[in-house]
């Protein structure tokens, strides 16, 4: 479903990126997704709560809007904020995908990259623009384009890759957010759900990371944020909000390495 134009889009190079926001949701989660924040009325409220920030948020990064949604929940409460709060007049699509059934020895990330894969092939504003945005549908991102716009030259791809703490070893990447050229993700993301398993790629998260860890040092790739780019809402696994002390603690920290050793993963 396709909703609005925008005659006030903002002025861009030629050569510039040209953004598509797509916002991933799973409004009722699968008995197996170990979700704390299961409730479908609480989850509906945080995706609504978050489709009304990016309908107002000014930056480029969120002028086209794509709402994918995987449990065959009624979006009629979305579709109506579309079409009713939607002041900056921004192109909107909001598509419903089947497959939110979780294999065995995977996890909620296998059904989160078979929705971007058919969503994304679905889409009409995604033949129109040249990069996607990725961001978890309950959250926010307030600093998504101040991030963006201390990126200079070509963008293929922006993913946050960490070094995990005790007790955990090793890195994985960040997937509430992640920005990629549509060449970038057809050419090495797309159908890489495949490569999940009960072992070492489990996890999106390590997912990620391992497909994108070849292209560590080449133009247009950035493993790291050049700042913090915090999400804004509740985590779906531990129902707890976040910016918790603790979570504030290690956001300070993270700001201060970004920029003093910004080749340390933390």
């Amino acid at each position: 479903m396709g909703i609005g134009s925008s005659p006030h889009a903002t002025e861009l190079h030629p050569d510039a990126p040209r953004y598509l926001l797509v916002m991933t949701a799973t409004i009722v989660p699968a008995a197996n997704s170990g979700v704390k924040r299961a409730d479908p009325h609480i989850r509906l409220d945080d995706y609504k709560r978050a489709f009304r920030f990016w309908l107002n948020y000014s930056h480029p990064s969120a002028e086209r809007i794509l709402f994918l949604e995987n449990s065959g929940a009624d979006l009629s409460e979305l579709r109506a904020i579309a079409a009713t709060e939607n002041l900056l007049s921004k192109p909107v699509e909001i598509i419903s995908v089947p497959g939110n059934t979780i294999p065995a020895g995977t996890n909620y990330g296998y059904t989160e990259m078979l929705m971007l894969d058919q969503g994304l092939a679905l889409s009409e504003l995604r033949r129109a623009t040249t990069h996607m945005i990725k961001a978890t549908g309950r959250l926010t991102f307030p600093t998504l384009g101040k991030a963006l716009d201390r990126i200079r030259g070509p963008l293929d791809l922006m993913v946050d890759c960490r070094k995990l703490s005790f007790p955990r070893s090793g890195f994985d990447a960040s997937v509430q957010l992640f920005v990629c050229s549509h060449l970038f993700y057809d050419r090495v993301l797309r159908d890489s759900r495949a490569e999940m398993n009960s072992t070492d790629v489990r996890l999106l998260e390590h997912l990620i990371y391992r497909k994108v860890i070849p292209f560590k040092g080449q133009p247009g790739i950035y493993l790291r944020f050049p700042c913090n780019i915090d999400p804004v809402g509740y985590s779906g696994f531990k129902g707890r909000r976040y910016n918790s002390p603790k979570t504030a603690l290690t956001r300070r920290v993270r700001a201060v390495l970004r920029q003093v050793a910004p080749k340390y993963w933390f």
